[in-house]
Order: structure tokens, then sequence, then C-alpha cells
């Protein structure tokens, strides 16, 4: 753990000694393995803390939190610098200068070892309340009456330009000996290669911090639009609960539920068609091999004319959040969706059922909507369907930006960087075309203009061998971040988390940082977890510790899903699960809406179930109360 576990505010640092509270421990008294030395040099030093005194003064005063959201694991270099950049810009910008949301001007971003960590920059003034409230009230209102010609007529197209142009961006795969002949013919006095490749560098990562601007466009808006129909709601009836309005709210029709039910589609195909198909899908061959035998049959070149059908856009899924380059991509690596069409054959053939039934969803939702309205006077349903109709206008963009952005448009940023690294290689920059990641998109620029200048220097040049050391040691640092474990916070917590969107979306709360520091003042015996009660029902059950994306087949039928977070490439198998525990995300969070979704019971944000829950521990599950007890430990302590 790299928090210093004494530490507790002094004298010197609070002008008020006999209010003396523990804290989490400043970015400058954590003690990093030795592994980790010289991560610094890995990340843009905007990105670091303690950097100048007045910075560090500046940092000190305010609480940040571990965004374990979007940082479960370290970000490579190249992706710190896309991701991270673009939700210090875009993010920021949106919240402060584009909608000016009332109380919530931005977050702050700094970096540790490929983490990151957010701090939240609140609206006090009320002047500037009042002034953004206006400005706010009239953008955001323009955006929900116009959400369906904005997001289908503008946004997603717009997204869908900017991944085709993307795809488009021409990387040759080295550089030629001689300039071709045209050059001269044409008149063009100069080398088209070596423009082409620093042009279209420059422009790929243009593009991606667009498709990011567009990622947070209605984000914020639909998480508000959550929150006032919860406020309303709770305003109506002060004792519901989190688990009724969020039923009222489920059954959402998003796309990143596609790619499952595509697989679904797929799966009683492969049984309706027969013959030796579901056989080939059954069987342990690679997907290579078990594509090349459904084109050599009749019924399985039908399967695999709807396969290639779907394929495009919707197994363009990412093994992970998609914010890791190195997670991968379904489509360029088809053992999941092949392990899932398995999967969902086995279960058809044994009668069951292969999950999210959206019409039972839709049935239910409706029926807790019409409970609720009925006991309500005409003035008060009028105040409730206004805001039931702006939430659930625009809720849907809650999930399907994660499929556009981070799993479909992520998808090919990476692949078109990957051409890059694979020029770099053959120019003997690097070794492997997987190490242009370990740069920073500045990084990689110099990278490739310094390609282009050997190169201009004719055959035989002297290449520098620097790139390729600087990659090994980089390669090993990341390794290593990769086994550390941040401190979930640094600084002073404030006396109570106010901050909106900070509970919503991270399930940060005062509750939550207080069980922060127990935890890391005093290792604790206790055997219940609280949490938000996120999706309804009691269930009991062994659980399964899955603490990253590659142990998630490990699953089995029955098992009780215990992760940092989920993500949307999990959804195949939750139909194997019976409850859902996570550390963090609070009610609008993706673990949050997809449970829901799938109707699994489960409990989100409880702060450190991973922690505290074996694989195999017993666990009990109360999706409505928000708790989990550990029944029986899978081992007895000695």
């Amino acid at each position: 753990m790299g928090t210093d576990q004494d530490v507790t505010a002094t004298p010197e640092d609070d002008d008020s000694p006999s209010e003396i509270r523990e804290r989490f421990p400043f970015a400058g008294e954590l003690e990093l393995p030795d592994e980790l030395q010289g991560w610094e040099e890995m990340y843009p030093e905007y990105f670091q803390f303690e950097l100048t005194e007045e910075r560090t003064e500046y940092e000190r005063g305010r609480f940040w939190f571990w965004d374990k959201k979007d940082t479960t694991e370290p970000l490579m270099p190249w992706d710190m610098t896309i991701s991270a950049q673009a939700w210090q810009i875009a993010m920021a910008q949106n919240t402060s200068r584009v909608f000016a949301i009332p109380p919530s001007m931005s977050v702050d971003i700094r970096v540790i070892a490929g983490y990151a960590y957010f701090t939240g920059i609140n609206v006090e003034d009320e002047d500037l309340l009042n002034e953004r409230a206006e400005l706010f009230t009239e953008r955001s209102d323009y955006y929900y009456e116009n959400y369906d010609a904005l997001y289908n007529g503008t946004w997603l197209p717009e997204v869908k330009r900017i991944g085709e142009e993307i795809d488009d961006l021409e990387v040759p795969p080295e550089l030629p000996e001689y300039t071709p002949e045209e050059a001269v013919i044409e008149g063009k006095g100069q080398s088209q290669d070596t423009l082409t490749v620093l042009r279209n560098y420059n422009r790929l990562t243009e593009l991606a911090l667009e498709g990011w601007q567009r990622h947070f466009e209605f984000l914020y808006l639909a998480y508000l639009a959550y929150m006032q129909f919860t406020e309303t709601s709770r305003e109506l009836f002060p004792d519901i609960s989190d688990d009724a309005i969020g039923k009222m709210v489920s059954a959402v029709e998003a796309d990143v539920f596609r790619p499952d039910q595509e697989l679904n589609a797929l799966a009683e195909e492969a049984l309706e068609l027969g013959g030796s198909v579901p056989e080939i899908l059954k069987s342990d061959r690679d997907p290579d091999e078990k594509i090349k035998q459904l084109r050599a049959d009749g019924k399985g070149q039908e399967f695999m004319s709807l396969f290639d059908e779907v394929k495009d856009p919707w197994f363009y899924m990412t093994y992970g959040d998609g914010f890791h380059s190195y997670e991968g991509s379904w489509i360029e690596d088809l053992e999941a969706p092949f392990d899932h069409l398995r999967s969902k054959i086995e279960r058809l053939e044994d009668g069951e059922s292969l999950g999210r039934d959206f019409e039972e969803l839709q049935s239910e939702r409706e029926a807790v909507v019409d409970e609720y309205r009925q006991y309500l006077s005409a003035e008060e349903r009028q105040l409730f369907d206004d805001a039931y109709e702006t939430c659930m206008t625009v809720y849907e963009y809650a999930e399907n930006h994660q499929f556009w952005i981070e799993n479909w448009l992520h998808t090919i940023v990476f692949r078109k960087m990957r051409e890059f690294g694979r020029l770099l290689e053959n120019e003997e920059l690097l070794d492997d075309a997987e190490d242009v990641f370990l740069f920073t998109r500045f990084e990689v620029a110099e990278l490739l203009e310094e390609a282009c200048s050997t190169w201009a220097l004719g055959k035989g040049a002297f290449v520098s061998g620097r790139w390729k050391d600087r990659a090994t040691k980089r390669r090993g640092i990341f390794e290593a971040a990769k086994q550390w474990d941040p401190s979930p916070a640094l600084g002073e917590p404030p006396e109570e988390v106010t901050d909106p969107l900070m509970q919503m979306l991270w399930g940060i709360t005062t509750e939550k940082v207080e069980n922060w520091l127990n935890i890391e003042s005093e290792p604790t015996d206790t055997d219940t977890l609280e949490g938000f009660g996120s999706s309804s029902g009691r269930v009991e059950g062994p659980a399964r510790v899955v603490d990253n994306t590659t142990a998630i087949d490990e699953l089995e039928e029955g098992e009780i899903l215990v992760a940092p977070l989920t993500n949307p490439a999990w959804a195949p198998v939750f139909p194997r699960a019976e409850g859902a525990v996570t550390d963090d995300g609070g009610i609008t969070s993706h673990a949050a809406i997809v449970c829901r979704e799938y109707g699994l019971p489960a409990v989100t944000g409880t702060g450190h179930a991973t922690k505290l829950i074996e694989t195999g521990d017993r666990v009990r599950v109360d999706g409505q109360a928000g708790v989990v007890e550990i029944v029986e430990k899978a081992s007895k302590p000695e």
C-alpha cells in the first residue's frame, strides 16, 4: 500500500490544533517501491504533483481521490496523453465553460506512476452560482429539448466521421529506399512520404482528442437529468429507495448492450441452422480454425455471413475499460466472442435463458412508475412526469458513449497507433511496435521526426538506440506500476463530500472516505460492507474476486462477482453470476446500470470489497439495503 498509515495533520498543518483530524498522505510523502524509480519521466510534467513550492501549497490544500473508475490499472504514457489529457480539458471545460454547471466548476488531475488522481473544484460564490445557474438552464434546456436531433443528427454522425477519417489515415509500413518517381515527374520536388507520416500522426491525435470532446458533450446532462429526477422523486416520496428510482430508469436501449444482444442472436441462429454449426462453435478449436471450418460448410457459410454483418461495429469492444491500449479489442482477437458463443449455445441447449429480458424489464419499469404516480395529485404528477420525461430522453447517453468512444473509437485509434509503431520498428528506432505506447504523444511526434530525419540522411545512416533503451527501462517501470497499490486518496478529506458528480459517478461519499481512513489506519476484521443498493434482490453464494479483465473468464455459474468495477465487455458473462459487488461506482455508474439491466442484485461503491473478500468466501448480498455480509471465510485464520 502506498500510504503512510500513521500520518495525521500536525499543528503546523492546521490553524486549529484542537481540531486535528486524520488525513491521507500528501503526494510527496508517498513511499513508492524502488522499481518505480524514474516513473516521472514517462508522463508530462504538468500532470505531476509538487513541482514548485507554490503548486505544492495549492495541491496540499485540496483533497484528491484515486480515479479508480478509469485507472484501476495504470495508463501507458501515450494513452495517458490522450485519455487523461481529454479528461483534463474536455471534461473540465464542459462543466466550467460550456454548460456552466452551477456548483461544479471542474476537476483538476494529477498522475502518480500511471494512476490518475482527481480533485473537484466547486463554486461557492453566490453571485457566480446565480450567474452560472441562468446560463446552465438556458443551455441545458436547449439540449434536453433537442436531444434526438443533436444526438442522432449530429453527435453520432460526427463520431463515426472521426473514426472513419482515422481509419483512412495512411501510414506506410516503412519509408521507401528512394522517393517514388512521380515526385520528380510531377514536379513536387520533395518526399511526400515523410510529410505524410508527420501530417497523419498530427491528424490522428487531433481527431482522437476531438472524439473525446464529443464524449463529454451530453454526459453530465444525462447524469444531471437523473439527479433531478432523483431529487424530485425524493421530495414527492421521502421514503423511496435508490433501487426503486433505478428501476424506473431501467430497460434502456443503449448501444453498449448491442454486442451482447448480437451474440445472443448469433447463438440462436446457430442452433436454428443446425448441422455442424453448433458443434464447431462449441469445439475447443481456436477462432481461426472455427472460421475456416465454418466457411467450408454450407450452413456454416450462412452463419459466417451473419457473423460478418454484425462484427463491424458491434465487435469493436475492448477487452477492458477502453482506456488501455494493451488490453486489445474483440475485432482484433476473436477469442472472447467465440467463447461467449459457445457458452450461450450451451445455455440454450440446457433450456436456460441468455440473461437480459428486455421486455420483462420494461414491464417492471412501467409497473413501478405507474404505482408511484397513482399516489400523486395532478400538480405533483406533472412535476414527476416532467422530470421523468427529461431523464428518459437523455439517459441512454450515459451508456451509449461507452460503446462509441471508449470501445469503437479507441479500437480504431489504438489500431492506427500500432501502424505508426510498426513503422518505427521497421525504421529500427523501436524493438517492438507495441513500445510506441510507452511514450507520450509528444514524444512519439519526436520519434517520428527522428525516423524521418534518419531516413533523409540516406542508406546506412546512424540510428540511435536510445529510444530502445528508454523503452526497455519504461517497460520495467510500467510492469512494476501494475503491481503497486496506490493510496485511495491524498490530503485532508473535507468534513462532508457535497459534490453531486463525485457521489453519483465515483461513489465518493463522506462515509466512504471515512472507511478508507479506517482501513488505512488499522487492519479491520469486519465481515460487513456497506455501499449503494444499486440493484435489488438478495442472494447468497461463493465469491469470485476478479481484479483484472483477464480473470473474468474464471467466473463460474452461480458465483457472486466481486470486482473493483465492471466494464461493458463483461456483459456476456453476467448470466453466470448470481450477484455483483464492486469497490467503486455510484448509483449511476456503469456497474450499477448494467447490474440493473441484467437483473443482478448488486451493491456498488463498497470501497474495499476486493480487499476484504477472497475467492471462495461465502457472501450474502442485499441489493436493496446496500449491504454485503461475509457469511463464511474460505480460509480460516490460523
